[in-house]
């Protein structure tokens, strides 16, 4: 069911004078803008940020959405139910040096530029960590899709799925899907494998990069990953 944001934006952005990625580009820049505005004004943001840089042992959920877990810090850019304070990631983590034990990343990463923002975002998660500290990155996994779109049929890629109903009632071609995947209307910046984020994390300082499965690891009090990603995620963790 569509709620009435949803049914107006649909009505408006085919009218706008730009073309709809324009158009969502620029509203989550003006977004942010305001996000890091307020964070640098308003007191009360300025009072939770100060706090946040005094507090160690800490869990992070960067880019957590509507899935905020409780007794962890949970950073995202819209405020939702269970997010700790909005932040706009892709320009720094109010939390301070060492202070993290474990910094989960979950279907975040790919939504990063990656010249200037992914670099960034992978130096901050450096600092705020911990000696030993744990990074869990979880993307959509290139290889697995690869291997559904070069498979006779359709069967391989409706197990692991897109992230809704099943792709071949989606779409009227595989690759339609693959781009929905790693375009996604021009949200993401193409796809991974395990090559290539390993030497991402690598070149960003981080060292015993490994790939683990869903809900498997070495992660400090257990992963968080959600059930909905499993079938068609890469996990990798990374330390410190």
């Amino acid at each position: 069911m569509t709620t009435l944001k949803q049914r107006f934006g649909a009505w408006l952005i085919p009218r706008l004078p730009v073309n709809p990625w324009v158009f969502r580009v620029n509203r989550l820049e003006l977004n942010a803008a305001v996000v890091r505005l307020l964070g640098r004004i308003h007191p009360g943001w300025i009072m939770r940020r100060r706090s946040l840089r005094r507090q160690s042992g800490l869990l992070a959920n960067l880019g957590c959405g509507p899935f905020g877990v409780t007794g962890w810090v949970n950073l995202d850019l819209f405020d939702s139910v269970g997010v700790t304070m909005r932040v706009d990631c892709r320009h720094g983590l109010p939390l301070g040096d060492g202070s993290c034990r474990g910094i989960h990343v979950e279907h975040y990463f790919e939504h990063l530029e990656p010249t200037l923002e992914r670099p960034r975002f992978l130096a901050e998660c450096h600092r705020c960590l911990e000696p030993g500290g744990v990074l869990r990155i979880i993307v959509p996994d290139m290889r697995k899709y690869i291997e559904a779109y070069l498979a006779s049929g359709w069967d391989l890629l409706n197990a692991i799925g897109c992230g809704g109903e099943r792709p071949q009632s989606m779409f009227g071609t595989k690759i339609e899907a693959l781009n929905h995947v790693f375009v996604q209307d021009g949200e993401h910046y193409g796809g991974f494998d395990e090559e290539y984020l390993r030497r991402v994390l690598e070149a960003a300082g981080f060292r015993g990069v490994e790939q683990v499965a869903w809900k498997q690891g070495s992660f400090p009090g257990g992963c968080i990953d959600r059930d909905q990603h499993g079938p068609y995620s890469l996990y990798m963790e990374a330390r410190r």
